[in-house]
């Protein structure tokens, strides 16, 4: 679905762009106007065409990390870029007043200080947002306990991770959190953005009772050629033999249990294997994916926090009384979320049916951050990268 929406946004841009260089020639522009703007319209739309160019002959072992932060770049022009111009368009092409020009002129103006506020600001301006979820079923020590949780960081797509990192672990460690969770995407493409310098960033990042973490869509070597030299299963193994070197705990489809006094909770970790990767970038619920053997031999009546990267599962995990609390991430909201009237409003919001924040049912909730990373384009718009603290109280 997403590729025939990209392909009809393209063919709309390119008959405004058709409308928008006659009315220059109507308007007996001098030529080197004209040629300015012809010039700068056929580079911009080229851009997105040169990415999967670059990421075919580049995406290799040794460089696979450096293309994709080029084609981040290369794609966060062609957004900025294409962007202002459908404001301008917005406002002039509907009317032949030059006074529409203007003010077009105008609010691209003021749309591209927004986008630059994304890119230099937005991108970096972590918060931490506490939540407090009540359950009958808590038992009585955990009432109170404290999850902080975290999800897709990208590190190969930040632009100074060492510094970006420490701002996460100092925000994390402010939370005073029992546990942490992590939920996913820790790399954008291959285990080599886990250098030694990171992993030490990474070791500071931790709760009371330690870190569990499950692997994203992009921590399984997806988006790399499975080459002889380093094929996926390979790159998958290496990003959990890293996690382990720090102690961070990776849950492949099994369970740990945390022990208060007499009484225990359970987390347990959806793993990214080959079969569920067909459905990353579906839009809806799975129910073709079996997670019954990842549950055997765990009592029903226990409490059961379970991290799964993609939130499309969780109607099946509640639906069979598996999950209690499903945290899950991957959709960033698009990194665009804007607040309006009470209403959040984002591209995500069209296609998930659950993209950001907290979902209930009778039988378990949902709750999805919108991550902390980047990917895609080095911009958030409105969409603040999140540490979500969760409070668990037992109800009276």
């Amino acid at each position: 679905m997403l590729k025939y929406i990209t392909i009809l946004f393209a063919l709309i841009l390119a008959v405004l762009d058709f409308v928008a260089y006659r009315r220059i020639l109507r308007s007996k522009a001098p030529r080197s106007i004209r040629t300015i703007f012809a010039s700068k319209v056929i580079i911009a739309n080229l851009i997105p065409l040169s990415v999967p160019l670059f990421m075919f002959i580049f995406n290799n072992d040794s460089n696979g990390t450096l293309m994709m932060k080029i084609s981040m770049v290369l794609l966060t022009v062609f957004i900025v870029l294409t962007l202002c111009r459908l404001v301008l368009y917005l406002f002039w092409l509907p009317s032949s007043k030059n006074k529409w020009l203007y003010v077009g002129g105008v609010v691209s103006f003021a749309s591209f200080i927004l986008l630059m506020y994304g890119i230099f600001v937005t991108r970096t301006d972590y918060k931490i947002n506490e939540i407090e979820l009540t359950y009958n079923n808590l038992p009585e020590p955990f009432d109170g306990y404290r999850i902080a949780f975290i999800s897709d960081i990208h590190v190969g797509s930040m632009y100074n991770a060492k510094k970006e990192l420490e701002d996460i672990s100092k925000l994390i460690s402010s939370t005073d959190a029992d546990i942490l969770l992590f939920g996913g995407d820790l790399v954008n493409m291959h285990h080599s953005e886990l250098t030694p310098a990171i992993l030490e960033k990474l070791s500071m990042i931790k709760g009371k009772d330690g870190v569990l973490a499950v692997l994203g869509n992009h921590d399984t070597g997806a988006y790399l050629r499975d080459s002889i030299t380093t094929p996926r299963y390979l790159n998958k193994k290496l990003v959990e033999e890293k996690l382990g070197s720090i102690g961070w705990v990776l849950l492949r489809d099994r369970t740990k249990f945390i022990s208060r006094v007499d009484d225990s909770i359970a987390v347990t970790g959806i793993d990214y294997t080959d079969e569920l990767l067909k459905f990353k970038h579906d839009f809806n619920n799975i129910n073709d994916y079996d997670v019954s053997h990842i549950y055997s031999g765990i009592d029903d009546k226990i409490f059961n926090v379970t991290i799964s990267h993609l939130p499309q599962l969780w109607y099946k995990l509640c639906d069979n009384g598996y999950s209690d609390l499903t945290l899950s991430g991957h959709i960033h909201a698009m990194q665009l979320k804007y607040n309006l009237f009470g209403l959040n409003l984002s591209p995500a919001s069209f296609m998930y049916n659950e993209w950001s924040g907290l979902y209930e049912r009778s039988n378990g909730k949902l709750y999805i951050t919108d991550g902390v990373g980047t990917v895609g384009f080095f911009a958030r718009l409105g969409a603040r990268p999140e540490i979500t603290l969760i409070t668990l109280k037992k109800s009276i």
